[in-house]
């Protein structure tokens, strides 16, 4: 799941998750487009353009000073990458499209779907892991804890410390 980081004069710089399919993005904050009143001029938004929740694009009016990496957007559409800097005003933003590994229940699916540690069926509702990097799934139970039996994902290099944080943050002024 992608980030939206955000610096707080307070505690530094800070990641909000966009668990959402759209947000309003203004000088002041970063909001679900269902919680903000009304847009204003100065906004923009922030639109997920796939269901895997990784590639976002920014869509701002014409006439407004929100720069992606020093540059407008031209037509008020920019599809964002890893680490795009977004300047609203003074406020400053990056993007990330790095995701943390966190334990959820397991959501189901139209097919059956295999641990990638040891081969079980996971059940939905089961709490496992989804790999940020590749995408597969793992029990992480009391009686199974396929995801962080062992340093990295079984099939790709992850690590599997679920407390390990972000690798990538913005760098201090």
């Amino acid at each position: 799941m992608s980030v939206i980081w955000s610096k707080n004069t307070a505690d530094g710089w800070g990641a909000q998750k966009l668990d959402a399919a759209l947000y309003d993005l203004t000088s002041d904050s970063v909001r679900h487009a269902e919680e903000a009143s009304t847009a204003g001029a100065e906004s923009a938004r922030l639109v997920r353009a796939d269901g895997a929740a990784r590639a976002w694009a920014l869509i701002s009016p014409s006439n407004s000073d929100v720069r992606v990496n020093g540059r407008a957007a031209h037509g008020g559409l920019c599809v964002l990458a890893d680490r795009d800097e977004i300047r609203t005003g003074a406020a400053v933003r990056y993007f990330s499209s790095e995701s943390l590994a966190e334990v959820v229940p397991f959501p189901g699916a139209t097919r059956a779907v295999y641990c990638g540690r040891c081969r079980q069926r996971i059940e939905a509702g089961t709490p496992a892991v989804c790999c940020p990097n590749c995408g597969v799934w793992c029990c992480q139970t009391a009686e199974l804890n396929c995801w962080s039996y062992a340093p990295k994902c079984p099939y790709c290099d992850f690590p599997t410390d679920l407390e390990a944080g972000f690798a990538w943050t913005p760098e201090e002024d």
